[in-house]
């Protein structure tokens, strides 16, 4: 299933491997229940074959993106605004005169259905997928489509679909130490955890820092859920998650340099299993 907006450290294109990896967890150990910590675009939930399924994320205005669609009423509105909703560079820069008077949020707009399409819109156009900063993002060098364009009309066609998953899904807004102290001690339980990486802090409304990292793996290490990690590779990781208690496994992932198809980069990521 498509993720519904380009996200910084989004994994749409390791949504697949980290799945499989989250599945043959789960039938090892009987776990039925998916966890996702850090949820942002939500790319691995929305492949992950799990029927319970738990979304968080911190940031109060993907919830409310999500809730907005999760609701059949509410979703209609929101894809009614969005149809006459064009692709627009001005558009864009109000939704940011906004979004920084908020303090990197769109806690302004006070009616549900206008808040979620500044944010889905604002994901949708800016650099990278980036929530600090990014400017509108308008790729040229494709022969057929300008991609975003197209991207925006395939999310809008298939919005229904996700927001009936989403009806579906626990939707938690709590900071990573809350959830996993609530669903921790559950052994059916397995968490996915894509926090925000050491190299890529800077990009996120959010800020997670080194002492965030080391908590997090703290409490990883100790809970009864089983847990599933992903990173890059670095020093600080190798360190909070010793290959004595969890298993390492790397995956490379194509992405698209400037934009284009003949432009593009690989990049390694790390995969990490607590050892049991």
């Amino acid at each position: 299933m498509i993720s519904l907006f380009p996200y910084i450290g989004g994994k749409h294109r390791m949504a697949r491997t980290i799945a499989r990896e989250l599945q043959d967890l789960a039938l090892t150990y009987n776990v039925d229940t998916l966890v996702d910590v850090f949820g942002g675009s939500a790319a691995v939930l929305l492949n992950s074959g799990f029927t319970k399924r738990i979304y968080n994320d911190i940031s109060e205005d993907l919830v409310m993106l999500f809730k907005v669609i999760a609701s059949p009423i509410l979703r209609r509105a929101l894809l009614q605004i969005l149809k006459w909703t064009p692709p627009s560079r001005q558009i864009f820069k109000e939704d940011y005169e906004i979004y920084l008077k908020g303090g990197l949020s769109f806690r302004e707009i006070k009616e549900p259905v206008l808040r979620a399409r500044a944010v889905l819109y604002r994901q949708m156009f800016v650099f990278g997928g980036k929530q600090r900063s990014g400017g509108f993002c308008v790729s040229t060098l494709d022969r057929r489509v300008i991609k975003e364009v197209n991207r925006y009309g395939t999310v809008l066609r298939k919005l229904n679909k996700i927001g009936d998953f989403f009806t579906d899904t626990v939707i938690e807004c709590l900071d990573f130490r809350e959830l996993i102290r609530t669903y921790g001690s559950r052994k059916n339980v397995i968490f996915f955890c894509d926090p925000p990486y050491p190299e890529t802090q800077i990009y996120y409304a959010h800020r997670f820092s080194q002492a965030n990292h080391a908590v997090l793996a703290h409490l990883l290490s100790c809970c009864s859920a089983k847990v599933v990690c992903t990173f890059y590779e670095n020093n600080l990781i190798r360190q909070l998650y010793p290959a004595e208690k969890w298993n390492y496994r790397t995956f490379t992932a194509t992405t698209n340099c400037r934009m284009s198809k003949r432009h593009k980069k690989k990049m390694t990521e790390l995969i990490l299993t607590r050892r049991y």
